[in-house]
């Protein structure tokens, strides 16, 4: 009797694979929301790009953005210095344990810093003034919501820009000049540069707008944020909003990438300068979520979700919304769907994780969700594991043992 049983188990435990679920929850397949998609106004996108500067410790393991390296004498940099950006002026400060607070390794606050030096550098017999530029790897974004946490240089004599990029005639800007910044507030510079006024800001009335915001903010981390979709692109900080152009006469044609950017060209009517101290810009994090140009994305897309979407069937995440300065020491930390491993929330995402190698050692390595299908090398190793713990007391028996 008990070789009869033996004799099931095979068949019955295959059998029990093939009720095995194909489908796990795959939270945000369908996309990220802001707002929600029952409110009158929503917009939806496909796509995710999350960086916590927090975590990082070497960013030459973050292969979402590319360091750049590049100079412009003065007469191009258009200021009394030229321009270089250095691998050198970018400075990870990751936490001691972002778990408990934000302090930084280094002191200070977590995060990613981006240098100004107080001195000048000679290349080629001319002065130039260091900074330091980020663009995202990406270069694929039509269409998003971008965002940014941030804590501006003391030092008066430096440019902040954060902005989407396809060339200087379809750019998406906002830029924040630390000389402009005291105890109570803080000026945005914000512009559309379009194909109709180009860079000339004075070309086309209704693409720049100076906005004052009541903050200090080299004191805390904020938020600056822009949404660009078809019928507005629209500006916020905190939360909060600050403008919105509604021409879509002006709007991007093409799709183009982020730039991260911390400069000094000494230009009395722009960036001052240079900073009388090394001045730090920090980043805590950046949020993007966009639809892709991409045409293989837009199929992958279309073959998972509704066109457009939503439809009650498709598995739509709404974004937070930042409501005031971003909080780390608290019980409410900014939010990343990339981090948030319950919900399964990166579906046919690219992300890059914290992967633990030893107690002293952490890297960074991309990893491709399979989110709510099941990938076919996954479902053959179950099979193959099944079907050993089947046979293995069959050959053990016959003098065969595992070690």
């Amino acid at each position: 009797m008990v070789s009869f049983w033996k004799s099931l188990r095979l068949p019955v435990l295959l059998l029990s694979l093939l009720r095995l679920p194909s489908r796990v929850d795959a939270a945000c397949e369908c996309g990220y929301s802001v707002n929600s998609t029952s409110d009158l106004e929503y917009a939806v996108f496909t796509d995710l790009l999350e960086s916590d500067f927090t975590k990082i410790k070497n960013f030459k393991d973050d292969t979402d953005w590319q360091p750049q390296v590049w100079e412009l004498d003065p007469k191009r940099a258009l200021g009394p210095y030229g321009r270089a950006t250095r691998l050198e002026a970018i400075i990870p400060n990751p936490a001691l344990n972002i778990s408990l607070n934000s302090r930084g390794i280094y002191g200070g606050h977590a995060g990613l810093n981006l240098i100004v030096p107080r001195n000048y550098t000679v290349i080629n017999g001319e002065k130039y003034l260091i900074g330091a530029e980020l663009d995202s790897a990406r270069n694929d974004m039509f269409y998003g919501t971008f965002r940014v946490g941030y804590r501006t240089t003391k030092w008066p004599g430096t440019c902040f820009g954060f902005y989407w990029y396809h060339d200087d005639s379809q750019e998406i800007d906002t830029e924040l000049l630390s000389r402009e910044i005291n105890s109570t507030h803080t000026v945005l510079n914000l512009v559309l540069h379009t194909k109709i006024g180009g860079s000339n800001l004075l070309a086309l009335p209704g693409t720049f707008l100076v906005a004052g915001i009541p903050y200090n903010s080299t004191a805390e981390i904020h938020e600056l944020r822009f949404d660009w979709t078809s019928d507005a692109i629209t500006w916020y900080h905190d939360g909060v909003q600050v403008w919105t152009i509604s021409n879509t006469t002006l709007f991007p044609a093409e799709p183009g990438h982020l730039v991260i950017t911390h400069w000094s060209n000494g230009d009395p009517l722009w960036s001052g300068g240079p900073p009388e101290g090394d001045a730090a810009l920090l980043l805590t994090y950046v949020k993007a979520y966009f639809n892709s140009s991409n045409p293989q994305r837009q199929l992958d897309f279309k073959s998972r979700c509704s066109s457009p979407p939503p439809s009650k069937d498709d598995k739509i995440c709404e974004i937070p919304t930042q409501t005031g300065p971003p909080l780390y020491d608290s019980e409410d930390p900014p939010y990343f769907f990339s981090n948030d491993r319950e919900r399964n929330a990166t579906f046919n995402q690219t992300v890059y994780e914290d992967i633990k190698k030893s107690e002293a050692e952490r890297i960074t390595i991309p990893i491709r969700e399979t989110g709510s299908v099941w990938a076919p090398a996954a479902q053959c190793s179950v099979v193959l594991w099944m079907v050993f713990l089947v046979f293995m007391p069959m050959v053990g028996g016959s003098g065969v043992r595992f070690v």
